[in-house]
C-alpha cells in the first residue's frame, strides 16, 4: 500500500539525527538559529507585540519550565513558544524561503528552544529539530505557493504548524505513528489569514506564536494516543485541497532526505517584508549611479509579481506594521533619509510629511513577464522619473540574503549585533553568538536559554 504523505515526512522525522545531516545543513541550522535570537531579542525589546505577549505570559500561573525571553520569567513550554513566537516576527527581521512564502524560523526556533529548555536537551537535540522542522513544512509550503498565499492565508499561521509539530516530535522521540498522528492534529490547528494587510493590525505577529505553542501541543497530545487523519495533506479533505486552489503533491517528499529546503532560505538586512528589500536595493542601485534628492522625483514605477503587489502595494501605510510591509514607504524612505532601518519604523518616523509626499509618486504594476519567472526569481524592477523627464531603472533577481546573494557568517553576525545593540551588553552578544554558531552539540539548551534571559 502507498504511504501516505505524513507517513513518508514521519519517517523522515524519526530517521533524523545530529550525525546524519549534512554538515552544510547542520551549519545553516544554527546560522537561523542565531538569526532568529537576534530576532526575538530585539522583537522582546522594541516591539509592542512583544511587550503584550510578555504581559499575557506574566498574569499565567504555571510550572517555570522554559524562558520568555527577554524578561526573566518561565512559563510553560507552550507559553514560551508563543511569547518568543511573537516576539521573533514583530520587526519582520526574520528569515524566509521565498518557494513556501513563509517564516519559518520565527515558530520552528521558539518551539524547539522552549521544549528542549524544558525538556532538558542538548544543543545536539535543537538543531536536529530545527533542520527537520524546517525541511517538512518548507515542503509543504513551496507545493502549494503562491496560490496558497493569494487566496489569502498567512503561511507563517498555516503551514508554520506542520514545521513546528515535527520538529517538537523529534525532540520528544515520538514514533513514526505518534508524528503521523501528531502532524493530523497540526492540520486542524493551522490558521491565519491575511486581513491584516489591509488595515495594518498587529495580528500577524500571533500567527507563529500560534503555531509555536500548537506544535508542542500537538507533539504531546499525539504522545497521549490522539489521533489525527493519516492524508491530512493530500486527502480529498485534507490541508492542500481546503487551503490552495493548486498544488503539487509529488513535491512534497521528491528528494526528502538527499535534498534540504532549508539552505534555501534567506536572511534579512531590513526590518521589512522580503518584497520591500527588492525595492530598498534597486533604489540604492540607481541613487549610486545618480545621486537624486527628493525633489528631483517626478514619479516612481514598480513593475513586479503578483505576490508583491498583493501584500506590499501599500502607498497610505497607517501603522508601523503597514510600513514594514509597504514597498512605497521603504523607498520613499530611502529617497529622503538614505536609510530604511529599525530606526525608520517608529510611531513617529512614519509619520515625516516628506516620506509620505513620494510614497504617493510610487506606483505598482505586475510585470507579465516578471510573473512568469516567479518564484526563482521574485524580480522587482524600479523605474524613477526625474523633473527633467529623465528615467533611471534598476532590476533586482537576488537581493542581499538569499542563497544567489548571501549573507556570510560575519555578515550575519554584523546583523545580531547591530539588532541588539542597546538590548544586551558586547559581553552577553558574543555569548550568544558562541554558544549558537560554534558550540558543542553536547551543551545543554538551558544554557543558551540563561543567556536569553534578561
Amino acid at each position: 500500500m502507498t504511504k501516505s504523505v505524513s507517513e513518508r515526512l514521519a519517517d523522515f522525522v524519526q530517521r533524523a539525527t545530529y550525525e546524519n545531516l549534512p554538515k552544510e545543513v547542520v551549519h545553516q541550522a544554527k546560522r537561523c538559529l542565531l538569526d532568529t535570537c537576534g530576532a526575538v531579542i530585539a522583537g522582546s525589546y522594541h516591539s509592542t507585540s512583544g511587550k503584550i505577549a510578555q504581559n499575557y505570559a506574566r498574569s499565567l500561573e504555571e510550572p517555570p519550565k522554559a524562558t520568555i525571553i527577554g524578561t526573566d520569567i518561565m512559563r510553560s513550554p507552550q507559553t514560551a513558544a508563543f511569547a518568543n513566537g511573537i516576539a521573533a516576527h514583530a520587526l519582520e527581521l526574520d528569515d524566509g524561503s521565498r518557494h513556501a512564502t513563509y517564516h519559518p524560523g520565527s515558530s520552528i526556533i521558539p518551539s524547539s528552544l522552549a521544549l528542549c529548555e524544558a525538556e532538558g536537551k542538548t544543543a545536539r537535540d535543537l538543531i536536529t529539530a530545527i533542520a527537520v522542522g524546517y525541511e517538512v513544512s518548507i515542503r509543504i509550503g513551496k507545493s502549494m505557493n503562491p496560490h496558497h498565499y493569494l487566496k489569502g492565508f498567512h503561511p507563517t499561521g498555516t503551514v508554520a504548524h506542520f514545521g513546528t509539530t515535527a520538529a517538537c516530535c523529534q525532540i520528544l522521540n515520538l514514533s513514526v505513528e505518534e508524528t503521523i498522528n501528531a502532524l493530523g492534529l497540526a492540520g486542524s490547528l493551522a490558521s491565519g489569514i491575511n486581513q491584516y494587510e489591509i488595515d495594518g493590525s498587529l495580528v500577524k505577529h500571533l500567527h507563529p506564536g500560534n503555531a509555536a505553542r500548537n506544535g508542542i501541543l500537538t507533539a504531546l497530545l499525539a504522545k497521549e494516543g490522539l489521533t489525527g487523519p493519516k492524508g491530512v495533506i493530500e486527502g480529498r479533505l485534507g490541508f492542500c485541497h481546503c487551503f490552495s486552489d493548486r498544488y503539487d503533491i509529488s513535491s512534497i517528499t521528491k528528494g526528502l532526505g538527499s535534498e534540504y529546503d532549508i539552505l534555501s532560505i534567506y536572511f534579512k538586512p531590513y526590518p521589512s517584508c522580503r518584497y520591500v528589500h527588492y525595492a530598498n536595493e534597486a533604489t540604492l542601485n540607481i541613487l549610486k549611479e545618480h545621486p537624486l534628492t527628493p525633489e528631483d522625483i517626478d514619479q516612481i514605477h514598480i513593475l513586479t509579481h503578483q505576490n508583491a503587489k498583493q501584500g506590499s502595494d501599500i502607498p497610505d501605510y497607517q501603522t508601523v506594521l503597514h510600513a514594514r510591509l509597504s514597498i512605497q514607504y521603504g523607498i520613499a524612505s530611502i529617497l529622503v533619509r538614505g536609510k530604511a532601518g529599525l530606526q525608520e519604523y517608529t510611531d513617529e518616523a512614519i509619520k515625516d510629511p516628506k516620506v509620505h509626499e513620494i510614497a504617493k509618486k510610487i506606483t505598482i504594476e505586475i510585470d507579465p513577464e516578471i510573473q512568469k519567472l516567479y518564484p526563482n526569481p521574485r524580480s522587482m524592477i524600479v523605474q524613477i522619473k526625474d523633473k527633467k523627464g529623465n528615467i533611471y531603472s534598476s532590476r533586482v533577481d537576488y537581493p542581499k540574503g538569499d542563497p544567489e546573494n548571501p549573507m556570510t557568517d560575519e555578515e550575519l553576525i554584523d546583523k545580531f549585533i547591530d539588532v541588539t545593540e542597546g538590548v544586551i551588553s558586547k559581553k552577553r552578544q558574543a555569548e550568544i553568538i558562541e554558544n549558537t554558531l560554534h558550540g558543542s552539540p553536547d551543551a545543554p539548551v538551558r544554557s543558551l536559554m540563561k543567556l536569553l534571559s534578561f
